[in-house]
């Protein structure tokens, strides 16, 4: 009877706990993904449609650093894209920045008329850059993205897209070592073709106040999006990208943004992407790797992480053995793999 009853309190301590987890976030929209592992650590409301805000810039340079193979040429500016509000760095109509400048301006200081400028220089028009945004976010396998302008203002109306959705972008965007380094900068300063010189600091406050991990991201506000931001760190050998939107107040993103870093990127570099099975069970990385070696299935290239080589060579095996091809070790996969 003692045994049961102990039994039922932990049943409903462990049920709280999880209450109590996904009830300690306010924002409306969160996705943690471990890039390494390819699996999501965390989830809430991470495929739900969203107002991006400044969030899909990051959409934007990537669309016109891949459409444009001369990003030192120079873009006019034009009377739209100077006319843009609220977030701006004062471009005057008529003055010439070179795109990677633009680009810039966009990625670390959010300006709007930046956003403009660099889809007007890639595609002749906002409205038909953003039909280039979205055909590149449609070449990265999103599913729920809807792009309308550049800048992810509320208008036109019906820009969306989900936090899985930008964590896609997000990825993409971090295979350009260019991009990635514009994302590290506290400050950046360009100059116009005719020599007025522009000055911003970078809107991440983690990057900018020295977080205890090196976090590099996009911020976005609007009245309709709330806080957002789209961020990705590296650190020890893992990679996690965090993904949030519509947080209802500043100081509740970062607050949520350092609590997420700091749990799950501690969690990975412990974990190295293992599941709970081989955690539970005490089946290292290596475990696995060398059994997977013994049966004639080694890695095609060598991982410390529990990636896309491993669940090819897991699924290699499984599919060979008659077993659930899932890439993931289990009680049945590491019943047959072990002896």
């Amino acid at each position: 009877m003692l045994y049961v009853f102990k039994r039922h309190t932990l049943i409903v301590l462990f049920w709280w706990a999880c209450v109590a987890t996904l009830c300690a976030y306010q924002s409306t929209a969160i996705a943690v993904y471990d890039v390494d592992a390819e699996q999501f650590l965390y989830r809430k409301n991470s495929e739900t449609r969203r107002a991006p805000a400044s969030t899909i810039k990051v959409l934007a340079a990537l669309t016109a650093w891949k459409n444009n193979d001369d990003k030192d040429k120079y873009v006019t500016i034009s009377r739209h894209a100077a006319a843009a509000e609220p977030t701006r760095a004062d471009l005057k109509e008529g003055d010439q920045y070179h795109l990677k400048d633009l680009i810039k301006l966009a990625l670390v200081a959010s300006c709007n008329d930046a956003a403009r400028a660099l889809a007007e220089g890639t595609s002749g028009s906002e409205s038909k850059f953003a039909q280039d945004m979205q055909a590149m976010a449609k070449s990265l396998g999103t599913k729920s993205t809807f792009i309308t302008n550049a800048s992810g203002l509320p208008s036109p109306e019906g820009m969306v897209t989900t936090c899985v959705d930008n964590i896609k972008i997000l990825c993409a965007l971090k295979n350009i070592p260019e991009l990635v380094e514009v994302l590290n900068s506290k400050t950046i300063s360009i100059v116009s073709k005719t020599g007025q010189r522009i000055n911003k600091g970078n809107h991440n406050r983690l990057l900018n106040e020295g977080f205890a991990y090196p976090v590099l991201g996009k911020t976005g506000f609007t009245n309709l999006a709330r806080h957002c931001f789209l961020s990705f760190c590296e650190y020890k050998g893992r990679t996690i990208a965090v993904c949030i939107l519509g947080a209802p107040k500043s100081s509740v993103l970062w607050d949520e943004l350092r609590q997420l870093y700091r749990t799950y990127m501690n969690r990975s570099v412990q974990s190295q992407g293992l599941n709970a099975y081989m955690i539970n069970n005490h089946i290292s990385l290596t475990d696995l790797h060398e059994a997977l070696q013994r049966s004639g299935f080694p890695l095609e290239k060598s991982e410390n992480v529990y990636g896309s080589y491993t669940k090819k060579a897991m699924s290699a095996f499984q599919k060979s053995h008659q077993l659930l091809v899932d890439g993931i070790l289990g009680p049945q996969t590491w019943g047959v793999l072990k002896k």
